[in-house]
């Protein structure tokens, strides 16, 4: 056995009704489902977009910009998050501020209100996906963990499919601020069937006692924020020869480095990085698709 097995703790299911499991399965993949399609719906409404709130083309680039960032600072703080407040609560609250955001961007009457809905769309939205697949595999037993991870894949990896082709449908019938209302009634389903089939969180879990290390966040929001601005606005600024990706790159390598060494460091990690010494854990992060 090896000494990852002798020291994580083994994920063990939740005791579940056998009619509930399926429908636990069918309301995460759908709120990870909802996620996704986000993330690329909007691509093709930029244009209608634009004409609407007479925008340039440079700043509508901000609608899919400010979703992917505030996806991306998210994501890694998801486990933490869980942890603190609860799998179950979290995902709760994660589903209710994306169908909110996602109907504030359906109304939004400008720019800036729209690129703030997406933001707040990104960062409630980035813990459905990971949540999901961790409510999974604390619902399911072993023996059945291939077939409840099939599952959800088929769900999930039709996202980006979908995505387009909806949005593409939405914008030339109906209108532009569809593809964001499209989300509430997928949402509101998603919501009412999580509040009613999965359980309560485990006694012990939502430990709000314990200290918070703001200094963590803000070192990866930095950090991780500055990255991906980079990465999406880099051809558009015409890479290092913009002064503004200059400086966010500087902040990206400044502040990852400066957040690792953190995390290893401090006792209340928002990020438990320590778990990379493990070698099954470091091999499949590090393995490609």
């Amino acid at each position: 056995m090896s000494e990852a097995a002798l020291t994580l703790p083994a994920i063990q299911a939740r005791p579940v009704e056998s009619s509930y499991k399926w429908l636990i399965a069918i309301a995460v993949s759908l709120g990870a489902l909802l996620e996704i399609i986000d993330s690329s719906i909007v691509n093709v409404a930029l244009g209608d977009i634009q004409a609407s709130l007479s925008t340039t083309l440079t700043q509508v680039s901000w609608v899919v910009s400010g979703y992917g960032i505030a996806n991306v600072i998210i994501l890694p703080l998801s486990a933490w998050l869980g942890d603190r407040f609860g799998k179950k609560s979290y995902f709760l609250f994660s589903l209710v501020g994306f169908t909110v955001a996602s109907m504030l961007c359906g109304v939004a009457t400008s720019f800036p209100m729209l690129v703030i809905a997406r933001i707040l769309q990104g960062l409630t939205g980035g813990g459905l996906l990971a949540k999901a697949q961790a409510i999974l595999f604390e619902t399911f037993p072993r023996e059945e963990q291939a077939l409840a991870q099939g599952l959800f894949g088929s769900i999930v990896i039709a996202g980006p499919t979908i995505g387009p082709t909806l949005g593409g449908y939405l914008v030339t019938n109906v209108g532009w601020r569809w593809i964001f209302f499209v989300n509430l009634p997928f949402g509101i389903l998603a919501l009412l069937m999580t509040f009613a089939f999965l359980p309560q969180d485990r006694k012990g879990e939502g430990r709000t006692n314990r200290s918070v290390d703001w200094t963590g966040i803000l070192l990866l929001a930095i950090g991780i924020g500055s990255l991906q601005t980079v990465l999406e606005e880099g051809q558009q600024e015409l890479w290092f020869e913009s002064p503004f990706i200059v400086a966010l790159t500087i902040a990206a390598v400044v502040g990852i480095i400066l957040f690792v060494v953190r995390e290893l460091r401090t006792d209340a990690p928002v990020v438990a990085l320590r778990v990379m010494r493990y070698r099954p854990l470091w091999a499949g992060a590090s393995s490609p698709p």
